[in-house]
Order: structure tokens, then C-alpha cells, then sequence
């Protein structure tokens, strides 16, 4: 659905519920400028609404814009705390805010102290939050984060949905380091009690990486994973992210390009950790080729400790029948399947995805998939990335 096209919504900010009589999967991609130089996506959520929601990633030092986007679908208002947790030992900020019925709202983060000089810290911060409905009338809520660049207002970012619960594990699918990307893993810890978090990083080959962190209590922490290991320094991963002492944090995982150092980067994406591995995971978006010569990848990560195989569905949105696929993949390791060169009659066309672990006991993996477009002449001027929706 292309909603420019739509009467009434040509140029406006809203937020969409999407209903069906059967079983659908959907995600949300966004482009701006005509030419397309920046995008950021999202699967849908499948949690309507809820109280409570969380964000590791934040960040307003320098050119970065970070926005807090809250969608009331009720007819009450609500009433609504964030808590702006910041790097140890730094205390949280925190400030309300009232949400209209049937309404969206938007908290400009960069810009809270010149209203309320208590929060003067957040105009130059690394942080995380947490949002809640005081008055128990539930919402829903997304983070975008953009990057300025000269002559080009909002020239990078990333957006994600935020998480409805903390959790002692989190799985990242997708991750990539070296001279071309830079990659960070965000946790936030909403609790009072430090949080002992060890980080498993799982090469292609099979290989586990694994560092210890202590992360403080009500704070956001950073990780670096290019300068974590000479390992990791030029590496394709997936990660698994454990709070050993029991405390449930949150984690989300962001990536920028092109290197080799911030003052370059020209795009990002970013995504949330999933919680629970499966074996049927879908995608709604996939595209290869086409005005914007974009390129699909599905990242794949084998969380368990034997060797498996993958089948991978190509589902078109023009009806060309389906094509499936079937991968090996190594035991703890991550895997990757551009439909490209994997499945070349994609060329041209617009698809979704459908990947199963299949065999007599199917390992258990994680999906997500990362799409990139040129724009300009430049080769990657935009990306993004989204979790798959895990299926019964």
C-alpha cells in the first residue's frame, strides 16, 4: 500500500491499525526526500497496546534528533511518565506528559530542556526510556532518531517500535563490523540492582565470541562490538545477549555506514532484540532491483548448538508462484540469504518471505532482514531493517 496514494493522507503524520479475516503478516517501510537518500522500517506490532513500553537506544549529542512517537487509540486520555535513563552514574530524568483521545504525540527529546530546564541534560545525552501509562489507559509507542548532514536535514536514521517487557535474553539476528559498518549493541537496565549481562557473538563459522559487561542500575549502556575483539573487527555476527544474575534489561541493536569513522556516515538502521527463538518466522517486505536498485537480505541466526537447515519461501506480490530454497547452516552461527543471487527471478519484482527451520528436530533460530537502496549516485544511501514476526 503505497499511502501517499491515499486520499487524506498526502502529506500528514498518523499512525494505522491494520485488520484481517486471516492470519497476515505487516511491516511499515519509510523513504524521504523524492529521491529516497534515507529510510527506516518496522514490522508491525503484534501487541495492540499496552502501559508500559521500553527503549535502549537514544542518543541527542551533536546532529542526532531523537523523537518519542506515542499513538492514544482510546477515547480517554492518558497520562504519561518517561523516564530518561542515561549512562552510569549519571540519575534518570524524568518528566510527564498528557496524550489526548485518539490522538498522536510527539516529544521532541533534544529540545525538552528549553521548556523545563530540569532536563537540560537530554539536550546533548546518550540515553534510553521507559514510558508508561500512569492512569492505566494504554498506548503505543516508537523511537525514530535521525542524523543531520550538511544540506541534508535528517540525512540518516532509524526507527523502531519500542518493547512492551524486559527480559533476561535477547537474540540479534543481524549485525555487521569493519571499515564499512559500524555496529553498536544498546541495553538498558530499568532495574534498581546492576545487571551482570554476558554477550555471545556468533560468527558464520560457527565460532562464539564471548565479554562480560556490568551494566548499572537504571542506566544505558553502549557496546561497541567493532572495538570489543580483533575478531570482531571485520565480522558478519548474530549475538545472544544474557543477563546472568537474573535482572531483565533491554536490548536493541543499531548499525551506521558507510565508515570509517562517524563524521561519514551517510545512513543507519536499527532494530530491538527478539526474546524468543522459533522455527517459522515471515516477512512482509522484500524487494530487488527496481528504480531504487535496491538489495534484500534475510539474517539468520542458529541459536542452537547443532547444524540445521533452513527453507526459505519467496512469496511475489505480482501472484509469479512461489519459490523455496533450502539452506545448511552451521551449528551457533549466523547465516545470511540475499534473494538477489540465492533466488534470481526476484530481479525487478516486490516479495515477502516465509523462512522455516525444517528436519525431524528443527534447530531454532532468529529472522530479521536488512534492505538497502541507492540514491543520488550513492550506492547504500538508504537502509533498514525489521524483525521477521514469528509464526506459530
Amino acid at each position: 500500500i503505497d499511502v501517499d496514494t491515499v486520499a487524506g493522507l498526502e502529506s500528514a503524520e498518523f499512525s494505522t491499525l491494520i485488520e484481517a479475516d486471516v492470519q497476515v503478516v505487516a511491516d511499515r517501510t519509510m523513504s524521504w526526500d523524492s529521491t529516497g537518500y534515507g529510510s527506516h522500517a518496522e514490522r508491525g506490532i503484534l501487541t495492540r497496546t499496552a502501559t508500559t513500553w521500553y527503549f535502549a537506544e537514544g542518543a541527542t549529542f551533536g546532529n542526532f534528533n531523537l523523537f518519542y512517537l506515542i499513538q492514544n487509540p482510546n477515547n480517554q486520555t492518558a497520562q504519561v511518565k518517561v523516564t530518561y535513563l542515561l549512562p552510569a552514574p549519571a540519575a534518570p530524568l524524568v518528566k510527564t506528559y498528557v496524550v489526548g483521545p485518539q490522538s498522536r504525540f510527539n516529544i521532541w527529546v533534544d529540545n525538552e530542556g528549553l521548556t523545563d530546564p530540569t532536563l537540560a541534560a537530554l539536550a546533548s545525552a546518550e540515553l534510553s526510556a521507559v514510558i508508561q501509562s500512569t492512569n492505566g489507559v494504554p498506548i503505543i509507542a516508537e523511537r525514530a532518531m535521525y542524523l543531520d548532514q550538511p544540506g541534508r536535514p535528517l540525512g540518516a536514521g532509524h526507527e523502531s517500535a519500542g518493547v512492551t517487557a524486559p527480559s533476561t535474553q535477547w537474540f540479534l539476528a543481524e549485525g555487521a563490523t569493519g571499515s564499512y559498518f559500524d555496529l553498536f549493541i544498546l541495553v538498558a537496565n530499568p532495574a534498581a540492582t546492576p545487571a551482570q549481562v554476558q554477550a555471545e557473538f556468533l560468527l558464520t563459522t560457527g565460532q562464539i565470541i564471548i565479554k562480560s559487561y556490568t551494566v548499572a542500575g537504571n542506566s544505558r549502556f553502549n557496546i561497541w562490538v567493532d572495538l570489543e575483539d580483533p575478531q570482531l573487527a571485520d565480522a558478519a555476527l548474530s549475538t545472544r545477549i544474557t543477563s546472568t544474575n537474573g535482572v531483565p534489561i533491554i536490548v536493541e541493536r543499531s548499525m551506521w555506514w558507510p565508515g570509517p569513522t562517524s563524521n561519514t556516515w551517510q545512513e543507519a538502521h536499527n532494530s530491538p532484540g527478539e526474546t524468543s527463538t522459533g522455527t517459522r518466522w515471515a516477512l512482509a517486505e522484500g524487494e530487488t532491483g527496481g528504480a531504487r536498485e535496491t538489495e534484500t537480505y534475510v539474517l539468520i541466526a542458529n541459536t542452537s548448538p547443532v547444524a540445521g537447515t533452513i527453507r526459505v519461501t519467496v512469496l511475489f506480490e505480482d501472484g509469479t508462484a512461489p519459490l523455496t530454497r533450502d539452506f545448511v547452516m552451521t551449528a551457533s552461527s549466523r547465516f545470511n540469504v540475499a534473494p538477489a543471487s540465492d533466488f534470481p527471478a526476484t530481479a525487478g519484482k516486490r516479495y515477502g518471505l516465509l523462512v522455516e527451520s525444517i528436519g525431524g528436530a528443527p534447530v531454532q533460530i532468529v529472522v530479521e532482514r536488512a534492505m538497502y537502496s541507492n540514491a543520488g549516485g550513492i550506492r547504500w544511501a538508504a537502509g533498514s531493517n525489521a524483525l521477521a514476526t514469528r509464526l506459530p
